[in-house]
C-alpha cells in the first residue's frame, strides 16, 4: 500500500492550508493575532481604496496574477501560459516576482531564458529596470496584494482542490484577504489538478454569486515527463518516490500517479523549501534506488542535488475548459 512520509512541519502546514487548523485549541490560540491580521489588511486596502494611498503607475500595460491564499493555485504555470500567449502576439513581456522565494524565478529564467524576470521586493524598481531592457508589458506573479504598483488588470485564482467557502486569515488560515476582495478583481480563473470538472464548475458558479465578475476555467493537466533540464523523457517511471515542497502536493500525487508513476512514497516538505544536506541524504535513504518523481519547482532545486538521471519531473499544460473570450480579450489589450 502507498503510504505518506511527512515531518511534523509538513503535517502541520497541511492541517492549516486546509482549515483545520482554524478549530479547537490552536485555532482559539491564533484567534487573536488573525484578528490583528484582518483588521490591518482592511486598513492598508482601505488607504488605496479611498485614494489615501496613490499606486506608481509604470509606463507600460501592467497585468497581475494572483490569489487569495498562501499558494498551491497554480499561479506558476498559469503565468508561464500568459507569457507565453503574450509572447505569441508580438509582446515583450518581463516577469516582477515578489523576491520570497528561489524557486519560481528559477523556473520562469528556466522556461523563457531570454526574458527579464526580476525578483525583487521593490517591484518598482524591478519595473524600471526591465522596461529600460526593452520590456513592453510587464505580468506580476503574485501580485493580487501589491497595491503600491497600478495594474491595467488582476487576474485572481482559485483552486477548486481547497475551496471550502470559507476565509480563515492568517496565520489562522492561509487567507490573506477575505472574499469581499474579490470585487477588486478583472477575471477569476478556478483552476484544478486532481478536482473533476464538475467539482471545478460547481466553485465557478460559488464565485459568481459572491462577485459579479467573468469566471474562467482551467485544468493544469499533466503533460508528460521531463528531465531537470526540460527536455522529454520516454516512457514512465519504475517504482518511485514522490518528492514535493509545494502547496497542494496531493494534487501533484494524483496526477503523478494518473501519469503513470507508480508511487510508493512521498516525501513531503513546506512550500519553498530550501533543501540541504541532510534532506538529500532523507531522500536517498527513501528512495533506495529507486526513481525520484516530482515538480518542476522543486526539479530546479533538487537537479544540482541529485542524481538527474533518477529524477522524473511531471510536466504541465494549461486547459482551458471554460471562459476563454474573457482571457483573449485580456491577452489581446495586453499586447502592444
Amino acid at each position: 500500500m502507498p503510504f505518506s512520509r511527512e515531518g511534523l512541519r509538513a503535517r502541520v502546514e497541511r492541517r492549516w492550508r486546509t482549515g483545520q487548523a482554524a478549530g479547537g485549541a490552536l485555532g482559539c490560540l491564533l484567534a487573536p493575532p488573525a484578528a490583528l491580521f484582518r483588521f490591518g489588511d482592511w486598513l492598508y486596502h482601505r488607504e488605496y481604496d479611498a485614494g489615501v494611498l496613490r499606486p506608481w503607475r509604470a509606463p507600460v500595460p501592467v497585468l497581475s496574477v494572483g490569489n487569495l491564499t498562501v499558494g498551491g493555485t497554480g499561479k506558476t504555470p498559469f503565468t508561464r501560459w500568459l507569457v507565453a500567449r503574450l509572447q505569441e502576439r508580438g509582446a515583450r513581456p518581463a516577469i516582477l516576482h515578489g523576491g520570497y522565494a528561489d524557486d519560481e524565478p528559477l523556473l520562469h529564467r528556466a522556461w523563457f531564458p531570454d526574458m527579464p524576470v526580476m525578483a525583487a521586493r521593490n517591484r518598482r524598481a524591478s519595473a524600471v529596470a526591465v522596461v529600460g531592457q526593452g520590456a513592453d508589458v510587464l505580468v506580476m506573479d503574485d501580485g493580487f496584494q501589491h497595491r503600491r504598483m497600478a495594474r491595467d488588470v488582476d487576474l485572481v485564482l482559485v483552486a477548486a482542490e481547497a475551496w471550502t467557502g470559507t476565509a480563515p486569515m492568517l496565520p489562522r488560515g492561509p487567507w490573506r484577504e477575505g472574499l469581499r476582495a474579490l470585487q477588486r478583481a478583472d477575471v477569476l480563473v478556478v483552476t484544478r489538478r486532481s478536482a473533476d470538472a464538475d467539482r471545478a464548475r460547481s466553485v465557478a458558479g460559488a464565485l459568481a454569486r459572491i462577485v459579479p465578475r467573468p469566471v474562467a476555467r482551467v485544468h493544469l493537466a499533466p503533460a508528460g515527463w521531463k528531465t531537470p533540464a526540460g527536455t522529454p523523457r520516454q516512457g514512465t517511471p519504475a517504482e518511485c518516490v514522490a518528492v514535493a515542497a509545494i502547496g497542494q502536493p496531493e494534487a501533484f500525487v494524483q496526477q503523478a500517479r494518473a501519469a503513470g508513476a507508480p508511487i510508493v512514497d512521498l516525501l513531503e516538505f513546506p512550500d519553498h523549501y530550501r533543501y540541504g544536506p541532510d534532506d538529500v541524504a532523507a531522500i536517498r535513504r527513501a528512495a533506495r534506488g529507486r526513481d525520484l518523481v516530482t515538480t518542476a519547482k522543486d526539479a530546479v532545486k533538487l537537479r544540482k542535488l541529485l542524481d538527474p538521471d533518477v529524477l522524473w519531473v511531471l510536466d504541465q499544460q494549461v486547459v482551458v475548459e471554460e471562459g476563454e473570450d474573457a482571457l483573449t480579450e485580456i491577452l489581446d489589450r495586453m499586447a502592444p
